[in-house]
């Protein structure tokens, strides 16, 4: 039996589609099914029944799944276990982010302090919403929006987002959202309804939404431009002079930093988890938007 072909029955049968599965190995589709049904060649069975909303393992490939699921899991441990005993401080450590704001607005200067310390350890980031599975080895480090990390993983809170209010300064002086007939406009984000649940409770629930934009860089630019105020993560908008925070920082998403067990004690590895673990009363306050500037209201 071929592993490659192996490996490939795994996607088809884990994916919701064969175009999916042949996507995630970096394969074409025409490929994908003609390595699937080589494989169903070599065992002289059918493991999928072709319909057509998809592929459905037929009962042989349902007899086939624990022993690929095994054999997968078998070959990742062992690379993991021979990776975790790597003593050399160099190689590729790849780290994965759930969204390009963490690592614009709090670990970019990060990234380039242990660039900087550890020159021949190569970074490779990540950002995707995807969550990698650290088991396969699909990221050796993940910063993660988690509030139950998976048991298998080993690793520590960093902290909570934080976001709050902001308006540019001039947008507030002309557009004052205190006053009681204020003719101020949020910059929102998620449905396009008139009155989203967030702002009615908000601290101005009576003020019109200008628009919607289901991005929190372009939210934030709009905002710095003088389109209305908004909600953004505090290490986000708190870099920029311009802007001012009207209402105190609220709680929304934990941050862990999280690694593999069988991969704590490659060098490489103890060496990034240590650097980050090292400032992380300083990641901490940035995550809750206690670094730059204090709540103050529009009009200060």
């Amino acid at each position: 039996m071929n592993w490659d072909d192996l490996k490939i029955f795994l996607a088809v049968a884990e994916a919701p589609s064969m175009r999916v599965a042949a996507r995630q190995l970096g394969i074409s589709h025409s490929t994908a099914s003609r390595r699937i049904d080589a494989l169903e060649e070599a065992l002289h069975v059918r493991l999928f029944d072709r319909l057509p909303d998809g592929f459905r393992l037929t009962k042989a490939g349902e007899e086939l799944m624990p022993v690929a699921l095994s054999t997968d899991e078998n070959l990742h441990s062992f690379g993991r276990a021979v990776a975790g005993r790597d003593d050399a401080l160099s190689g590729e450590v790849r780290v994965t982010l759930p969204d390009a704001m963490l690592a614009i607005g709090c670990f970019t200067d990060l990234f380039m302090g242990f660039m900087d310390q550890y020159p021949d350890i190569r970074l490779r980031i990540e950002d995707s919403m995807q969550v990698f599975d650290l088991s396969k080895r699909e990221a050796d480090v993940a910063i993660r929006f988690t509030s139950a990390p998976p048991e298998h993983l080993i690793g520590r809170k960093l902290g909570n987002v934080h976001q709050a209010i902001y308006g540019a300064r001039e947008y507030l002086e002309a557009h004052d959202p205190h006053a009681e007939d204020s003719d101020a406009r949020w910059v929102a984000w998620g449905d396009p309804v008139d009155c989203p649940d967030w702002v009615a409770h908000s601290p101005f629930p009576k003020l019109k939404v200008r628009g919607h934009f289901n991005n929190v860089q372009i939210q934030l630019s709009m905002i710095r431009r003088g389109a209305g105020i908004g909600y953004v993560p505090c290490l986000l908008a708190d870099a920029y002079p311009e802007l001012v925070r009207i209402s105190e920082p609220e709680a929304t998403l934990d941050v862990w930093l999280l690694s593999h067990r069988d991969m704590r004690a490659a060098a490489r590895m103890r060496a990034f988890r240590q650097y980050i673990l090292d400032r992380a009363p300083q990641i901490e306050l940035a995550l809750a938007g206690q670094i730059h500037k204090p709540f103050s209201q529009a009009t200060n």
